[in-house]
């Protein structure tokens, strides 16, 4: 029975595997008319750096999730981190923001790690993510505001009042009440590992400079297509829009919508040159999260490890 399972979940992750895949393909199909053109007369110098800064972008989303794993009971090393992010990540692609849960915490638990911390350190990090967006966001509102000519940036600044909820739902006492209850509605004990607040504010630290790589590489294909604008004109508002993209789950990898709050809010932009740089932007990151699943892919396969218990504990128990 359990190698029937195995064996359906395994033909149940190839299928959602290659759906992500096709969506991927389909984003950069659906927009490669319009990047083409953009890029006829772009600076290869720019786009190269932007493709760099974009690959260390998603690079230090991957690596603080270990830490994430690590709070909740659960470990892997740095490779298998990254790799099982990137191949992971796909999931982003599909319709709904389930996915990329069911991905990454499917891979970490397959590798060993108990199911709780599997997939309960993946929210954590997603939480952590963009709570640390958010932050920058604050940080960063006037500026937008300053360069937004249309007022219509001040229409999506209602995200950042997310903040102080997801700030105050990472406490301990709240998780823990948060575990009680799902407990009772469970009827089973979850013997998870609930962070300390000051250990999920760190790990929440810990993303900043994923995003300040994020925003400085759509600065960079700005630069890239022409546009002599400041770093503070493009970067807040490209962090922005992936806020407004994460916040609006039921659309797939945040498509149209990130666009749509990227040229409201890079304001110091036309409208025209602002599509641009959102679009050319989009394709070179969903290009590295493609091309990130596939090294990262190959990589497992080659080691052929068939995933062993270590040292972590399945979190979730019989009470009786």
């Amino acid at each position: 029975m359990r190698r029937r399972l195995a064996g359906a979940s395994t033909a149940i992750g190839v299928l959602l595997g290659g759906v992500a895949v096709v969506f991927v393909g389909q984003r950069l199909a659906s927009n490669w008319d319009e990047v083409s053109d953009s890029l006829s007369d772009a600076s290869l110098g720019w786009i190269a750096g932007a493709v760099v800064l974009a690959v260390a972008g998603m690079t230090a989303i991957a690596i603080p999730w270990r830490q994430a794993l690590r709070l909740l009971g659960g470990d892997l090393t740095y490779p298998e981190t990254v790799a099982r992010y990137y191949v992971g990540e796909l999931g982003k692609y599909l319709p709904g923001g389930v996915w990329p849960v069911v991905g990454r915490g499917e891979l970490a638990r397959r590798a060993g790690v108990g199911r709780t911390a599997a997939y309960g350190s993946v929210a954590l990090s997603l939480a952590a993510l963009y709570l640390a967006a958010m932050f920058l966001a604050v940080g960063f509102a006037p500026a937008i505001l300053s360069g937004d000519r249309t007022g219509g940036a001040g229409k999506y600044l209602w995200a950042l009042a997310l903040l102080p909820v997801g700030v105050l739902c990472l406490h301990h006492a709240v998780l823990e009440r948060v575990k009680r209850m799902g407990e009772k509605v469970l009827k089973r004990e979850i013997s998870a590992d609930i962070p300390l607040w000051r250990d999920s504010l760190g790990l929440m630290v810990r993303y900043v400079p994923a995003w300040l790589f994020i925003g400085t590489a759509t600065w960079a294909v700005a630069e890239g297509l022409g546009q002599s604008v400041g770093w503070l004109d493009v970067a807040p508002a490209a962090i922005l829009s992936w806020i407004i993209g994460f916040v609006l789950v039921p659309v797939p990898g945040g498509v149209g919508v990130r666009e749509a709050a990227f040229i409201a809010a890079a304001g110091s932009l036309a409208t025209g040159p602002a599509a641009a740089v959102a679009i050319v932007a989009r394709v070179l990151f969903v290009a590295t999260d493609g091309l990130g699943a596939l090294v990262a892919s190959t990589w497992l396969a080659r080691r052929g490890e068939r995933p062993k218990p270590g040292p972590q504990r399945d979190l979730v128990t019989n009470a009786g």
